[in-house]
């Protein structure tokens, strides 16, 4: 019979290398996909009515999440791992698959596949109610209407929560130190953009933006201020008390100790901003954001 609906049960996403084979992704919980055909008008003198409707930059874009656990990232399976810097050029291959809303486990029978696709954003949320995720957007211009996609295992993993950051084997800013940990999150855009060339419609590469600002938000439930000063007065060309460079890295045991995953943004990351809120009159705890900026610098590994 034919389907009725897709929900969770009847749908599944894989992704690996361009060079490799798709893997299915597990403990996956969303993906989408957004088509673009990019129109531009073409008009004349002495006509109304449109001359061309052109299609310019037809695009391709799939956004995935799951939760962290034992299994590799998305973003390992999609670039084989490493730094953003080392995977830049890297094609990645991602299918969708539909199978019936009947049945218990996937068994797809209609599949996306989109291969010599990259990925475009990358964003980590750690949080302390609810479960650690990764998202994943890819952008790409090549979008075939076959493939298929495996049911995932249903072992399962441990999936990482606030009790699997492991705070001692982490490196965090002076500022959040020691502090009651309430967020992490961790950001980046790569700008992806196309180089196109005549006598060629595709383009021939989507090439990362450089260089790319990566985003790590902070959040502690406040005890005491900020902890910021901000002093500039008779600073000079050797300025002191103002936030130097830091070195962040995340450490998240997520498989009953079995797997780490790692998330270093090296040690160029400095304090952008800090926000204080909260605390009002209807109860609510004092909440402290700190921010920090790098740039190009993050490494993700599963060991």
């Amino acid at each position: 019979m034919p389907n009725n609906r897709v929900f969770y049960a009847s749908h599944g996403v894989a992704v690996g290398t361009q060079a490799g084979s798709a893997t299915t992704v597990q403990g996956a919980q969303s993906v989408g996909i957004t088509t673009n055909f990019n129109l531009e008008q073409a008009f004349q003198l002495g006509q109304l009515a449109i001359y061309d409707n052109m299609i310019t930059d037809p695009t391709v874009e799939i956004t995935v999440s799951k939760v962290l656990d034992g299994e590799s990232t998305i973003y390992e399976l999609a670039t084989g791992g490493g730094s953003l810097v080392s995977t830049a050029n890297t094609k990645s291959r991602v299918v969708v698959g539909v199978g019936s809303d009947t049945s218990e486990a996937l068994t797809s029978t209609a599949a996306v596949t989109c291969t010599g696709i990259y990925i475009s954003s990358l964003s980590y949320t750690f949080p302390v109610d609810g479960n650690f995720t990764e998202e994943v957007t890819f952008i790409g211009d090549n979008k075939s209407l076959s493939g298929s996609v495996s049911a995932p295992s249903d072992s399962g993993n441990m999936v990482a929560r606030r009790q699997n950051l492991q705070v001692s084997g982490s490196t965090l800013p002076s500022e959040v130190s020691g502090k009651n940990l309430s967020s992490i999150t961790i950001s980046t855009d790569l700008g992806r953009e196309a180089i196109y060339k005549l006598g060629q419609y595709a383009p021939y590469h989507r090439y990362v933006n450089f260089p790319i600002e990566i985003t790590t938000e902070i959040a502690v439930t406040a005890t005491t201020t900020d902890g910021v000063a901000l002093d500039i007065t008779g600073i000079d060309c050797d300025p002191t008390g103002l936030p130097p460079e830091q070195s962040i890295s995340i450490e998240v045991c997520a498989d009953s100790g079995n797997a780490t995953h790692t998330f270093n943004l090296g040690n160029k990351n400095r304090l952008q901003s800090v926000n204080y809120t909260g605390g009002d009159t209807g109860g609510g705890n004092v909440e402290i954001t700190y921010t920090y900026v790098t740039y190009n610098d993050l490494t993700i590994s599963t060991t």
